[in-house]
């Protein structure tokens, strides 16, 4: 099947105007991902066609010298959409020394020299691709989704039908259509590039934008689940995370081990110092806690002034230790407010289960009823302690 050359640069004109008028009506203003960079270099890719597909009817300077160095910038600028999206700096040498590299060789070129300009321009794009590969390929984040996959194939497609016609036009192998009245048709190299282009536009533009999307939605989801002042998980996330915990624990055979902790007359510190005070108290304790957990410790704020930090792998032994700690570095550190300092104490309840034993396998809600009737005790005791208690609920292993 014999294709026309003005087809093809009028599909590639009309599907490049296309993609980039769709992505700048979705663009939402004072938006920083990238999407309008993107929409910008597809519009030049459709001036881009538009100029190749009227050489021959207009100065060879615009079809050639024009037309090539703005697929350059339009090259360019999806790679600094990619770097918008990252949050990265603007990458100016890797954008602006590829067009100044363009405007030099394509006037230096005799316009009639189509080797060399095809040979040596395919060189450049490739150049381009693999610094937007690179670009893509540190967004591990992005990676681990499927929208990544769609602009990462499409660009990746792009290198071996560059390079290959680098080669072939440099070697002279085959003759290659220069203008859109040529009677002969594309060469299996031109039109592969021409195929690997389209893909590119619509694959690329989809995949960039649903990247977009699959961020927000992980952003939204995280939202979902954090406490926004402290940025810990909230009270929701923590009981998800600790029925999988729960479940790994029983699995495994591994004990399992949960503190409660309240600020003790965190009240009066609202009413002493504002609730903005309060506030603070609240992030200085995360901050105090977190710096003596593992990475594998779970810590939420359950609720108002009280926390909760689960413990894998903990015994009875390891929890109690690790709350003394805990209870021992909030009670020597002042916290700051203003011009003064306060000092604050924590009680905490602690439960803890080995699931080594094959007796009694507890749910989490009885390790969770357990640790809050510790807490209560150890405030009743006059605070500022540490209270443990063996699981007063459990199931049998039968009915796990």
């Amino acid at each position: 099947m014999l294709l026309d050359n003005k087809t093809l640069l009028f599909s590639l004109m009309l599907i490049s105007g296309m993609m980039a008028l769709s992505l700048t009506i979705v663009t939402r203003k004072n938006e920083s991902d990238g999407i309008r960079r993107w929409a910008g270099a597809l519009a030049l890719e459709s001036l881009v066609w538009l100029l190749v597909a009227s050489r021959g009817t207009i100065p060879d300077f615009y079809s050639i010298v024009v037309a090539n160095v703005l697929m350059v910038t339009a090259q360019a600028m999806k790679l600094a959409a990619i770097h918008a999206y990252r949050k990265l700096d603007f990458p100016r040498l890797q954008c602006f020394v590829p067009v100044v590299a363009a405007i030099a060789l394509f006037m230096l070129l005799p316009y009639d020299d189509a080797r060399y300009r095809l040979g040596l321009g395919s060189l450049l794009f490739t150049a381009q691709f693999v610094m937007i590969l690179r670009a893509l390929w540190g967004d591990t984040e992005s990676r681990a989704g499927n929208a990544w996959w769609l602009l990462f194939g499409a660009s990746l497609l792009m290198l071996p039908l560059l390079a290959l016609r680098s080669i072939v036009s440099l070697s002279g192998a085959m003759e290659f259509v220069t203008t859109p009245q040529s009677a002969i048709a594309p060469n299996p190299v031109q039109l592969g590039v021409f195929v690997g282009l389209t893909a590119l536009n619509l694959l690329g533009a989809m995949g960039f934008i649903l990247m977009v999307k699959e961020r927000g939605d992980r952003e939204i989801r995280a939202l979902a689940m954090t406490d926004p002042l402290t940025r810990i998980l909230n009270r929701r996330a923590f009981m998800s995370q600790a029925e999988k915990q729960t479940a790994v624990a029983l699995r495994h055979h591994l004990p399992l081990a949960l503190l409660m902790i309240d600020i003790d007359h965190f009240k009066r510190i609202n009413d002493a110092h504002g609730h903005p005070a309060g506030d603070k108290v609240l992030v200085r304790v995360t901050e105090l806690l977190t710096s003596h957990l593992r990475t594998e410790d779970i810590l939420a704020r359950y609720g108002g002034e009280e926390f909760c930090v689960l413990l894998p792998s903990t015994n009875e032994a390891g929890a109690l230790a690790l709350a003394d700690k805990l209870r021992l570095a909030i009670e020597k550190t002042p916290i700051p407010l203003g011009d003064k300092f306060i000092s604050i104490t924590i009680s905490v309840g602690v439960t803890a289960c080995d699931f080594n034993s094959s007796k009694l396998h507890p749910d989490f809600t009885s390790m969770l009823q357990d640790a809050d009737r510790a807490l209560y005790l150890a405030k009743k005791k006059g605070r500022n302690r540490t209270v443990q208690l063996a699981l007063s609920y459990a199931i049998p292993e039968s009915a796990a």
